[in-house]
């Protein structure tokens, strides 16, 4: 059995039993898409009228991966110059090797660009132990501290969503992608009809880029480097003026305290390059290129990701903190697969820890599956 084999039987499975899959509304308005076991590319430009139909074509092709636009069109299976764009969901992705956290490459593991030799994780240069080649792509078995990290960074997204921009508790819809992160749908038809330049806009306030000195007091004096305070008439009590504040420990009425502040940073460029540094701690890590592009197609809630084997699961937001991907999300079945491992490697799933060290292993589904899509197993 192929290795496309061994987890496409899974998938087969999981799609003929399935109660996940979350069909958009105004379906009949979306474009939607899928990637095939085994043939490169993607089939796009699909449209279905109802959650049936989607059904239908889950069992029948079994993809490794299905998405959605986040666009709604008038004609949805056209080319994409006639489509006819009637707007598109907001939507944030937090994808957790974006964090860059100092765990990761304790479970990284390097695949060989040139033969598929997995290694374990190693912290020296590296060399494949079976051809030499010293190119790697590096697959990620991610620890509590990385869904920690997401974790956190999703929290600091609802925040910025429901204290800043007034959005909806109801309106805002998380889920775990799958992988290593966490994707947020915004069903809020006020931001639909935003273009690509607001929504880079919105980014840049998210992350805190380009805050200027002067929004919250700090002017630079005429003709020299050197720095005035007056405070906005507005306060510093709302979104970032509120976080600088905070930061700095300064309120309306600490004119000479934030004029010391600065004098001790070295001036009005030493203190914006200070508030630059701030902004990046406090600010959201989202990719960019995800919220702005008005014509994506989006991995659908409920289907399986091919690089894990796991679902992308409906998180609750006041219950963030409890999510456990590695059992939630764990949505396969416990059918035997015979694999031979690659490499030593070790994953907690469904409270079973699976620390596989032989070269070959008996494994219920849900955790051959893993191994396989992460490239450090194939099926015996």
């Amino acid at each position: 059995m192929i290795k496309s084999e061994a987890v496409k039987a899974a998938f087969r499975e999981y799609y003929f039993k399935q109660k996940l899959v979350e069909a958009p509304d105004r379906m009949d308005q979306r474009e939607f898409g899928y990637a095939l076991f085994g043939i490169p590319g993607m089939v796009r430009h699909l449209s279905f009228k109802n959650p049936g139909e989607l059904t239908a074509a889950l069992v029948r092709e079994v993809p490794s991966d299905v998405y959605c636009s986040n666009a709604l069109y008038r004609f949805p299976t056209l080319p994409m110059q006639e489509k006819q764009w009637q707007g598109a969901d907001l939507i944030f992705d937090i994808d957790g090797k974006d964090l860059h956290l100092p765990c990761v490459p304790l479970h990284s593991y390097p695949v060989c660009s040139n033969c598929g030799q997995a290694s374990p994780p190693v912290e020296k240069e590296y060399a494949c132990p079976a051809c030499g080649n010293k190119k790697a792509e590096y697959v990620s078995i991610p620890c509590g501290k990385c869904i920690d990290g997401s974790k956190k960074e999703a929290a600091r997204l609802v925040e910025f969503l429901t204290g800043d921009l007034g959005i909806a508790k109801e309106n805002i819809h998380v889920f775990f992608s799958g992988n290593n992160g966490f994707h947020f749908h915004i069903s809020d038809d006020s931001y639909r009809p935003l273009d690509s330049q607001a929504r880079s806009d919105l980014v840049g306030y998210l992350a805190g880029v380009g805050l200027i000195a002067e929004s919250i007091g700090v002017r630079r004096s005429p003709g020299s480097d050197l720095a005035f305070v007056k405070f906005p008439r507005s306060g510093l009590d709302y979104g970032w003026r509120k976080r600088i504040a905070e930061e700095l420990d300064i309120s309306a009425s600490s004119t000479i305290r934030l004029t010391n502040i600065v004098k001790e940073k070295g001036g009005y460029s030493a203190f914006k390059a200070e508030l630059d540094r701030i902004t990046r701690q406090l600010g959201v890590r989202i990719d960019p290129q995800v919220t702005t592009d008005v014509h994506r197609v989006f991995r659908m809630p409920g289907t399986l990701n091919s690089k894990s084997g796991l679902a992308k699961f409906r998180c609750s937001l006041d219950r963030l903190d409890s999510f456990d991907p590695f059992v939630d999300a764990c949505v396969l079945g416990s059918t035997k697969v015979q694999v031979r491992m690659k490499t030593h490697a070790k994953v907690k799933l469904k409270g079973q820890t699976f620390s596989i060290s032989k070269e070959e292993a008996e494994l219920p589904a849900f955790a051959a599956v893993y191994f396989i899509c992460k490239g450090l197993a194939e099926a015996a």
